[in-house]
């Protein structure tokens, strides 16, 4: 090498020695000529390891650097241009330039050093420890991925129960039974009539009974809903019977001022079979 480290020192000043950026100084053979405070710190070296470091560590043989192709660019940087690598996970080697089992993300950017006038001889690499942040992003995407997970099992919960919540019986050939059980908001609403229309057509139902007795309350939403459940199913030929209307519900309709002139109801469940089963010509009749 044509200068020593004092040399070194002399041209880049004390100032360097103790910047608050990690960096060091590498010559075009590869080893590294100087070190400042914060780069020995970032790399977990002693003062008295600094020489062992220069003596074995060298940049082209760095398998870090090698594995993210770095070493075009560190030649572009002997070649007079500035240049910055990708994050790179950075596998810190002990004084003897063996690999440790400790690792660092590390942004590099590596600028050509001007020594007596000249450039090619000397680069100087500036290291910025992105550690942390990579850690607290692969976090971030770990929680994401929980929560993602969390909320397809929810949607799957929550489906399932919609399923469970308005099942549909076939009681006999052409002829579906839904019963539904609690208060109806929109959304079940709405899975109630996906729910019938794709059950409706997957048994080519030609009536469907939709069983209101377990539902306390029909709001204007919920009762739209439900004549909207009940057009779309005769648009796929399905007749629908609206039975357990219970006097509460009859009321509000009227209020509400919902006309179902054109729609079948019946009290009960008993009623609207009958119907639906005189419908195909058929009848229950009891057995002497």
């Amino acid at each position: 090498m044509d200068l020593n480290q004092d040399s070194i020192r002399d041209m880049m000043g004390s100032a360097w020695i103790v910047a608050p950026t990690p960096s060091i100084i590498y010559h075009k053979s590869g080893q590294s000529v100087m070190i400042n405070t914060v780069a020995r710190k970032l790399f977990g070296y002693s003062v008295e390891d600094t020489a062992l470091v220069q003596e074995h560590y060298n940049l082209y043989t760095d398998e870090s650097l090698k594995r993210m192709n770095a070493m075009p660019m560190i030649e572009q940087a002997f070649a007079g241009k500035k240049t910055q690598l990708e994050p790179i996970d950075f596998n810190i080697v002990d004084k003897y330039a063996r690999p440790t089992e400790r690792w660092l993300r590390l942004q590099i950017s590596v600028a050509p050093l001007r020594v007596r006038g000249e450039i090619g001889e000397y680069v100087v690499a500036y290291y910025v420890d992105q550690t942390e942040q990579a850690a607290l992003e692969t976090q971030i995407q770990h929680n994401q991925a929980v929560l993602e997970q969390a909320s397809a099992q929810q949607s799957r919960l929550l489906e399932e129960i919609e399923a469970r919540s308005a099942p549909v019986v076939p009681i006999f050939a052409g002829i579906l039974v839904m019963p539904l059980m609690g208060a109806l908001d929109s959304l079940r609403a709405q899975s109630i009539l996906s729910s019938a229309l794709e059950q409706a057509t997957n048994h080519a139902a030609t009536t469907l009974i939709l069983d209101i007795t377990g539902v306390p309350v029909v709001d204007t939403l919920v009762a739209n809903y439900l004549l909207q459940a009940i057009r779309a199913l005769r648009l796929v030929g399905t007749d629908t019977i609206l039975v357990g209307i219970s006097p509460e519900i009859a009321q509000t309709m009227v209020q509400l001022g919902l006309k179902l002139e054109d729609i079948t109801t019946r009290a009960d469940l008993q009623s609207g079979l009958q119907v639906a089963l005189k419908q195909q010509g058929l009848a229950i009749k009891a057995v002497a």
